[in-house]
């Protein structure tokens, strides 16, 4: 009887190794399809989220969509912070409040196009796309003498074409990795400790005029941001110049 229990039990460990190595070979397949089926995907194009950096260095930008209500004191709060900011212009925005729009300029804080008339971007053609960016453009010219270099697409919705068709007209995307919320209309507490949560050096912070909650939320952000070590300063100052990679995140990293 030892006999044959010794010979099955060996057999058995045969069997097992045997099974391991084919374990381990349909693996090896699957992780080289893997690496095939990676390296044939097509790249996906993203705006930038954030952007890798061993400074505690932020960006603050201000979407102009709606109205002009709490503008100057979003203005004024900047001044006394001595915060420099990005605001994203839509363009009917703009041609209504131009003197505004060349207030935002005149204190220093940069310009972005955010679109004319804020539409979906992903349901326009080409075509289409490009004359709301020209418009928008125009209309800031007039407002400001600047024309800007940083475009947001409306509610942040894009596609892989929409994002190659702005770079192509000579634009860097923008989005965001610190969402306010404020267009939810949230406490002031609630919009603070949200962005206080999510916010890393590198990080862009989105926040909108017209939002009465903000204007009280925005100087508590900036102070308890600058008590944790960080400066501010405007995105086009923010991002890597030159060539840069981005992750599946959207965080841009320097290409060294």
């Amino acid at each position: 009887m030892r006999r044959y229990w010794v010979m099955g039990r060996k057999r058995a460990v045969l069997l097992a190794a045997q099974l391991l190595l084919y374990i381990a070979a349909a693996a090896l397949g699957l992780l080289e399809m893997g690496k095939a089926a990676l390296a044939a995907a097509p790249i996906r194009e993203l705006p930038i989220y954030s952007v890798e950096t061993q400074e505690k260095t932020a960006s603050v930008t201000i979407n102009c969509a709606w109205d002009e209500n709490n503008l100057p004191q979003l203005l004024e709060t900047l001044e006394q912070e001595k915060v420099r900011a990005t605001f994203f212009l839509v363009g009917q925005w703009a041609e209504q409040y131009p003197q505004l729009a060349g207030e935002i300029a005149a204190a220093g804080h940069e310009i972005g196009n955010h679109s004319y008339s804020h539409p979906d971007f992903r349901k326009l053609d080409d075509e289409e796309i490009i004359g709301q960016l020209q418009k928008t453009d125009s209309l800031i010219w007039a407002a400001t003498g600047r024309r800007p270099a940083l475009v947001r697409t409306p509610s942040g919705d894009y596609d892989d074409r929409v994002i190659r068709l702005i770079r192509s007209c000579g634009y860097e995307v923008i989005q965001w990795d610190v969402d306010s919320r404020d267009w939810m209309d949230p406490s002031s507490e609630e919009i603070t400790e949200r962005v206080m949560s999510q916010l890393q050096p590198g990080s862009i912070l989105l926040f909108h005029a017209g939002k009465s909650n903000t204007e009280e939320a925005l100087p508590r952000i900036l102070s308890r941001m600058k008590a944790e070590g960080y400066r501010f300063i405007p995105v086009g100052e923010l991002i890597h110049p030159g060539e840069y990679t981005l992750d599946i995140a959207g965080r841009q990293h320097p290409q060294r």
